[in-house]
């Protein structure tokens, strides 16, 4: 690819389990990110921890900790702001909850659909 700004990456999980993993797992490196220092929480709520992946959440089958981390999740910016010593506490307890999210899900099977989506590259003129 000789043009960074072509750069398209799309992910996608089908089923209830994988696609609750998907999002655990997305949401854990976030909060690893922003622990880090590496991102600031108004990106992460903009990016990822925002009321569109909330409202997804709202499915029925969704386990109620995915949900309830989630929400934790896009009060973030707020933590941030309003108190900003808390936002540590915060977020540990956000990780806390994934895991323990993934730990109760159905164990994943490698047989799985793989969640990079693939693209097809028109061939060159």
């Amino acid at each position: 690819m000789s043009n960074l700004s072509e750069l398209d990456v799309s992910l996608r999980a089908e089923g209830g389990d994988d696609a609750q993993r998907l999002v655990a797992i997305s949401a854990l490196g976030m909060c690893r990110a922003l622990n880090s220092g590496a991102v600031t929480a108004a990106y992460a709520c903009r990016q990822l921890f925002g009321p569109a992946l909330l409202a997804r959440l709202e499915t029925p089958g969704v386990h109620p900790e995915l949900r309830h981390a989630i929400h934790l999740a896009t009060e973030l910016e707020d933590v941030a702001d309003l108190v900003p010593d808390k936002m540590r506490s915060s977020i540990t307890e956000i990780e806390d909850k994934l895991l323990a999210v993934l730990s109760s899900l159905a164990s994943a099977e490698v047989t799985a659909e793989k969640w990079l989506v693939k693209r097809t590259v028109p061939a060159p003129h």
